[in-house]
Order: C-alpha cells, then sequence, then structure tokens
C-alpha cells in the first residue's frame, strides 16, 4: 500500500490509477466551483461590481440581470420583469355616484353608456343594539314590563341554585357531624375508605408468614366476639383441649418422678441408718445417766429424756430363722417333691 503512491511527486505509480483520480478531482472542483457560483449570485449582485458585466450573460444573452425577474412568487434576483401593463392606478373616487349631482354612475358618467361602471348595490346590515339599552324592568313600578310572575320565580330559582352552588363550594365538610353536606358525596367517600381498608387489610394478610394466617383471632371478632367460622374455632378448642391433656400428664409424670425421689430418699435415709451398729446406743442405756451434765435418763422433770435411735435392731436366731416363712403357715401347705416313676424315684 506504501508503494502505490508516490511520496516525492505527489502521485499515483500506476498511471490509470492516477488519471481517473485527476478527473475525478476535476469534476469535483468544477462541481464547487459552480456551486460556488451559483450561491453567489442567489445571495450578492448578478452583475460584477467592477466592470459591470452580468454575470448572467451565458444564460440571458444581452438582457438587463436586475430585470430577468427570477423564481416564480418572488423577484430573488433584483426587481421583476418589465411589462407592457403599468402599475394599477388608484381608483379616482371611492363611491359609486356622482358627488355633485348625487347620481349614479350609470346615469352621470363620463364615459360612453355601455362603457360606465355599474353602481353597487347597497345591502343594509341589522342595527346592533347594546344590551344596557335594552330595559325590560321597569324601574318605578319594580316589575317586569312582560311575564312578571314567571320570571320572579325563575330569578328565585337560580339564586338558590346559586347560592346552593356557593354553599356547596365553601362548605363541603361538616366539622361537626364529620360529614360531607352531599350525601353522595359522603357516600362515595364511605365506600372509597371502606375500599381503601379492605386493600390495606388484604395486603397485610398477604405480607403475613403461612404460621400466622390460621391463628385463633383470624376466625371471630376480638371485640364482638362474633364468630366468623366456627369449624375453625371448634378445631382450635380441641388442638387446646389435646394440649391442655398433655400439660397435666407431664404434671402427672413430673409428680410421680417427685415421689420416687422422696421414696428414693427414705429409702437411702434408711440404708444410712441401717449402716449404724445398734450397739452403739446401748452403752447409753445401761449406763441410766448422760456423762456430759450428769442427769439420769427418765420422764420426770429433773431427769433428761432418752430418745430412741432409729437403727434397726440386730435379729435373734430364732428371728433370721424365721424370717423366709409365710405367716400363719402350717404343715398342711409344706408339699413333697417326687421323682416320676419311669425315672425310678418313688
Amino acid at each position: 500500500q506504501e508503494r502505490v503512491f508516490d511520496p516525492l511527486l505527489q502521485r499515483f505509480r500506476d498511471p490509470g490509477v492516477e488519471s481517473r483520480q485527476r478527473v475525478a478531482e476535476e469534476r469535483e472542483r468544477v462541481a464547487h466551483l459552480n456551486r460556488a457560483q451559483d450561491i453567489d449570485i442567489v445571495r450578492s449582485q448578478p452583475f460584477n461590481i467592477v466592470n459591470n458585466s452580468s454575470k448572467l450573460e451565458a444564460l440571458a444573452p444581452g438582457q438587463d440581470p436586475m430585470r430577468i425577474g427570477g423564481q416564480a412568487g418572488g423577484g430573488t434576483l433584483g426587481e421583476g420583469a418589465r411589462r407592457k401593463e403599468g402599475p394599477p392606478s388608484q381608483p379616482p373616487t371611492h363611491v359609486d355616484y356622482n358627488i355633485l349631482s348625487n347620481l349614479p354612475f350609470d346615469v352621470h358618467h363620463w364615459q360612453p353608456p355601455g362603457e360606465r361602471p355599474r353602481a353597487r348595490e347597497p345591502q343594509g346590515r341589522a342595527r346592533s343594539v347594546p344590551h344596557w339599552c335594552v330595559k325590560d324592568f321597569d324601574i318605578v313600578t319594580n316589575r317586569y314590563n312582560d311575564r312578571h310572575e314567571e320570571k320572579i320565580a325563575r330569578q328565585k330559582h337560580l339564586n338558590l341554585l346559586e347560592a346552593t352552588q356557593k354553599h356547596a363550594k365553601a362548605n363541603r365538610f361538616d366539622p361537626v357531624t364529620q360529614q360531607f353536606t352531599d350525601p353522595a358525596h359522603e357516600e362515595r367517600a364511605k365506600v372509597a375508605m371502606h375500599a381503601r381498608e379492605v386493600e390495606s387489610n388484604l395486603r397485610a394478610e398477604a405480607l403475613e408468614p403461612p404460621s400466622y394466617k390460621g391463628r385463633l383471632s383470624a376466625n371471630y371478632g376480638i371485640i364482638s366476639h362474633e364468630v366468623h367460622n366456627p369449624e375453625m374455632v371448634k378445631l382450635h378448642q380441641t388442638l387446646e383441649d389435646e394440649r391442655k391433656d398433655r400439660y397435666q400428664n407431664r404434671y402427672i409424670v413430673e409428680h410421680n418422678f417427685h415421689v420416687q425421689d422422696v421414696k428414693h430418699d427414705h429409702i437411702v435415709n434408711s440404708r444410712r441408718l441401717n449402716r449404724i451398729a445398734p450397739e452403739r446406743f446401748d452403752e447409753s442405756k445401761r449406763r441410766g445417766f448422760d456423762i456430759i451434765d450428769n442427769r439420769a435418763f427418765g420422764r420426770l422433770p429433773t431427769e433428761k429424756q432418752l430418745h430412741e435411735d432409729m437403727t434397726t435392731k440386730r435379729p435373734t436366731p430364732w428371728e433370721r430363722a424365721q424370717q423366709g416363712r409365710l405367716p400363719g403357715a402350717t404343715a398342711d401347705l409344706v408339699q413333697t417333691i417326687r421323682y416320676p416313676e419311669a425315672l425310678g424315684g418313688r
């Protein structure tokens, strides 16, 4: 691409490309010059201001460039073309009759009868009377001139309507009763407020999580206690009774656990007491007095009361032998176990 154009000679190395480029440049140059010449003729004078030669000699030879005219509807190149007829003259008079004899032109005119101008027939126009000049009311008798009673009734009715319209415009809302003066407007306001409340409630319900939609207060009025859904209220009551039963069973189980704990504590205390040897308290009983204050044991006011110990007395050999027997057992209750004869028993 760099070898196609010679930067020193400022021309293309290929003669064909160079000739086509020169022809294109020449064509564009001539087009630009022609366009510039046209703009100069339109915007400036159509003649050369130095030698006063016409710039349109090639288009209109021998003609005054200032009198050619131009486009239709307006002379863009100087004045319009000259015509044989001169400019229209002003009429000699503005009336269609002779001002001396007061006769029309078709009767008294200097031209022959066939060429005289025709007189225009005057057309009268309706007389416009201002409305303030029309009087339909007599200010002396204070009565209308025509249909007085009908107009008075209509005026009263119009005054009443005008007063009603002013009152409705100035006092649309009664601050004491908190209502609109127009019943229709009040009804529309109530309907709009009710629709707005319903919309807000529906929007609030849509924003609630699923766990809140089945609440008990949604099925009845918490103020009026009016039930809206008896089936759901009955279901909630059944679930509440079952929950109470579960809570009651919990308390019963806890009570049983407590009783078992108390019984276990008694057993543990009994075992602790049973671990104490009963002979530990026998020495004090045999002594008969307290070795600390030397007071004898007894029930008299001057004696000291001896409290019985809680230990279990050691059983005698006979009691140990009788521990495994049933109370009131006889010899009839004793059964002898024999082997079967097939096994050699007897």
